[in-house]
């Protein structure tokens, strides 16, 4: 081979080695945020969380308000988090496979309840733990870098927001709570839990459809 073609060779292959850092690069800077991963882990955990604690209301709640919000809760949250896993397996993110300690200590102690001492546990339960993960999805709309988690947490949000202005509306929510709401959600009447499902089912229908649309184009 002669020296020119030797040089000309010599170049394209480090060209070619400069593309690929390139794109490493690219696609390191692409990957998500600590923030994105940490909210993606949690949100995850509290899916798995609504899922259990909704199934255990449907068992155990004595009232019929409660039974319908704990199936409403499954069946939100298993929407809410096929769209979570599917994502995060695109990412290359690791989930966790059951909820955090904290999370199935509560769950066995209301669980170990029953009659109407489980139904007040469950509603506080469910309120502090729809308060800490719009709080965390908030942040995620807020602070978080990939469009995807991002696309997640918006879609998430008034889902989660509908969720707990449900549980403010139950009879069994703590009066504290409920007066300190200082606003719609404290007095609400129960029936109204129909329509609030039908609102939120929309809203992740919606939610949902957007984020389908999203990964089309990306």
């Amino acid at each position: 081979m002669s020296r020119p073609l030797t040089v000309v060779r010599a170049l394209a292959i480090a060209l070619a080695g400069l593309v690929l850092m390139a794109m490493g690069v690219g696609a390191a800077s692409a990957a998500p945020s600590s923030q994105d991963t940490t909210w993606m882990v949690a949100a995850h955990q509290s899916n798995l969380t609504e899922i259990a604690a909704g199934k255990a209301a449907q068992d155990k709640a004595s009232s019929q308000d409660i039974k319908d919000l704990g199936a409403m809760f499954v069946q939100m949250h298993t929407a809410l988090d096929a769209d979570l896993t599917a994502a995060a397996k695109n990412l290359g993110v690791a989930l966790p496979d059951a909820p955090s300690a904290a999370q199935q200590a509560t769950l066995a102690s209301v669980g170990a309840k029953s009659g109407a001492a489980f139904d007040s546990a469950w509603v506080s339960s469910q309120i502090a733990g729809h308060r800490d993960t719009l709080a965390a999805t908030q942040k995620e709309i807020s602070s978080g870098s990939d469009p995807t988690v991002v696309g997640l947490a918006k879609a998430a949000s008034p889902v989660v927001q509908q969720h707990l202005s449900s549980l403010l509306a139950l009879p069994q929510a703590p009066s504290s709570v409920q007066a300190g709401t200082g606003g719609q959600a404290a007095t609400e009447p129960a029936p109204v839990l129909l329509a609030l499902t039908v609102v939120g089912a929309l809203l992740l229908a919606t939610g949902s459809l957007l984020l389908k649309r999203r990964r089309q184009l990306a």
